[in-house]
């Protein structure tokens, strides 16, 4: 996107309201659940992996109302890890579909297949307005985008933060990393602290080594990472050891739930920690649920799906 571009939509309704994606968020099928979470372990666990057997359990979710299936189906047919009979129209099927369900997150992905002219004519306006839409909505990847576009805009910075802090609060470890950069360089130094610890809890690898030089200590003369901390090396090297977890583990979605019972911030004193990691435990514990042939058979003859692809069935052409 032009600078110019990035002006004109950076301008337009800066008055922002922070929303939660989830207030707007349909309840889920739960049958559909179980073939989404399925097919996430397959995308996730180690070793070669069958996309077409991935997405064929993604269809048939996304196929019940299952949103976030559908969002992990259009990554794989758009990036062409899987096949299709016709991937964009398929992509953009899905899309215009939770847009018409009104699922914020449809409105981020349509915003950048018409920015990109994916599967649909490009239309960087409207492009615009499904990013808006999405933002306004609640969902937090429109609410970074958005920011991130308003750093080019001045006198924008009380909107830049408020977009920010709201995707944070929602779980986008990117936005807390700017959120508690800007804060940082304002001076507001406690924000930018609580900021980064929010953002390594959301799994950013970038905001662990922020606080394991802000524990070392530095003069206020060192612009990047004073925070107006006391020296504490047993912070430091947990931070670092954390830095280095997550760094590992960032492409597989890890998290840090247990972040304040690791490192919790001052004035609380550092716990014993045994150098183990909530999330770590918890995915090398984790036994999937996988579907039964049943279930699936009854989730698709429900929609007209086959069972082999979750493709919809060719309709009936009458008799010959």
């Amino acid at each position: 996107m032009s600078d110019t571009s990035q002006t004109d939509f950076a301008y337009s309704r800066l008055a922002f309201n922070c929303v939660y994606e989830r207030d707007s968020l349909p309840v889920l099928n739960q049958d559909a659940d179980v073939l989404y979470h399925y097919s996430l372990y397959l995308e996730k666990r180690k070793g070669q992996k069958d996309y077409d057997e991935i997405a064929r359990y993604y269809r048939i979710a996304a196929a019940h109302d299952h949103y976030k299936a559908a969002t992990n189906l259009q990554f794989l047919l758009s990036t062409g890890q899987a096949r299709s009979p016709d991937a964009s129209k398929e992509v953009i099927d899905l899309a215009e579909y939770y847009v018409a369900q009104g699922v914020p997150g449809a409105y981020y992905d349509m915003a950048h297949y018409l920015e990109l002219g994916y599967g649909v004519k490009q239309d960087v306006a409207a492009s615009k307005a499904y990013f808006r839409r999405a933002a306004d909505l609640g969902n937090p990847d429109a609410q970074y985008y958005i920011g991130r576009l308003l750093t080019y805009v001045p006198n924008t910075a009380d909107i830049m933060q408020a977009m920010y802090k709201c995707a944070m609060e929602q779980g986008n470890r990117s936005a807390g990393r700017n959120y508690s950069s800007y804060s940082r360089v304002i001076g507001l130094y406690q924000e930018a602290l609580h900021g980064y610890q929010t953002a390594i809890r959301n799994g950013d690898a970038n905001s662990a080594s922020r606080l394991a030089s802000a524990f070392e200590g530095p003069p206020a003369s060192d612009e990047l990472y004073y925070l107006a901390l006391e020296q504490d090396s047993e912070r430091v090297e947990r931070y670092k050891k954390i830095n280095l977890f997550l760094r590992r583990h960032e492409h597989l979605g890890a998290k840090m739930p247990d972040l304040d019972d690791i490192v919790p911030l001052p004035p609380v004193a550092l716990p014993e920690w045994d150098g183990t990691f909530q999330w770590k435990r918890e995915r090398d514990s984790a036994v999937p649920i996988i579907p039964s042939a049943e279930l699936i058979e009854k989730l698709c003859a429900e929609k007209g799906l086959d069972p082999a692809t979750g493709l919809p069935l060719p309709k009936p052409t009458g008799n010959t």
